[in-house]
């Protein structure tokens, strides 16, 4: 369980409001990082060892521009590899998108995340994650495409690949790539929890992704939100308040790790899965999730399992 990424939500805001972030971001979320705070959180995850990579990300990071910047640069000085993670709103023609990343790749900047899928669609014209993909590869970033599907999905990765006109673009899900790869691309099922909780389930991807076996994100790819708390993944099952590691802004980064790894529940996650979780409650839970992520979000989420955690010998 050794961490290698920090992600930091620098703000819990967004441009749009897509129907599917289990975030429940959107315009009316105010609460952000001061760069202050973002900057005392870096200089704790160079204080663990294992941690090679700091990640931007929200809510919609591009939001706080000059922060970014800032803050790019000042990880990047500390050793870390950096990415940030975007929407593309901001990227409104050709040339405001290569400013931004310019001075972003001047700062630092390794990679970006664009999000792009029918439900950012929405919100977002996709001239703008054109504009953004463009001047990301002009710029000599690493680009990852972010698309998350669901059983009326229009615009996955094949579409988004044919209207960027860049066959070079490998879906990491396909295996190895036989051809030169110019981005990679990752897409799955949403995950139907927070707001995309209200989501019919006739839209859901059930079996999208595995449900059994060990989790290998969870202490691993941690992030921390703009109230301090660390969040134990990246993913919905974070949203759970006792899963929690505690507070950035009072406790040291590497304390709270150091107690999680020896916390019975992400030991029980690491090596065996929220089905191992599951069966230390009553193992009733059958096959209607996405993936493994909407399973464990369920049965953090069942208030009898502290309890049956706690009769377990460790």
């Amino acid at each position: 369980m050794e961490t290698f990424r920090v992600g930091l939500i620098l703000t819990e805001r967004c441009d749009a409001e897509c129907s599917h972030c289990w975030f429940s971001s959107g315009p009316n979320r105010n609460l952000s990082m001061t760069p202050h705070e973002a900057r005392g959180y870096i200089d704790q995850a160079a204080e663990v060892s294992t941690v090679k990579w700091i990640s931007f990300t929200g809510g919609e990071p591009f939001l706080m521009p000059e922060a970014l910047v800032e803050l790019v640069g000042y990880a990047s000085e500390r050793g870390f590899m950096v990415e940030c993670a975007t929407n593309c709103s901001w990227a409104t023609s050709r040339k405001q998108a290569k400013t931004l990343l310019g001075e972003l790749v001047g700062s630092g900047l390794d990679t970006v995340n664009i999000s792009s899928d029918d439900f950012h669609q929405r919100h977002i014209p996709f001239d703008r994650v054109r504009n953004c993909y463009e001047a990301s590869k002009e710029a000599g970033l690493k680009t990852v495409i972010m698309c998350a599907s669901s059983k009326s999905n229009t615009l996955g990765i094949d579409e988004i690949r044919l209207r960027l006109g860049d066959n070079g673009i490998h879906d990491v899900r396909s295996g190895r790539p036989t051809h030169p790869v110019s981005a990679l691309s990752v897409e799955t099922g949403f995950i139907p929890v927070g707001r995309a909780a209200s989501i019919p389930e006739e839209e859901w991807l059930i079996g999208d992704g595995p449900l059994d076996g060990p989790c290998e994100e969870a202490i691993r790819d941690i992030g921390i939100a703009p109230s301090g708390q660390v969040l134990p993944c990246c993913s919905a099952a974070s949203l759970v308040d006792h899963a929690h590691l505690g507070d950035a802004g009072a406790e040291r980064l590497s304390e709270l790790l150091g107690r999680a790894r020896m916390d019975p529940l992400f030991k029980i996650l690491s090596s065996e899965g929220p089905r191992g979780l599951d069966t230390l409650i009553d193992g009733s839970r059958g096959d209607r999730y996405v993936n493994r992520c909407h399973l464990c979000h369920d049965v953090l989420s069942d208030p009898r399992l502290p309890k049956a955690i706690e009769k377990q010998e460790y």
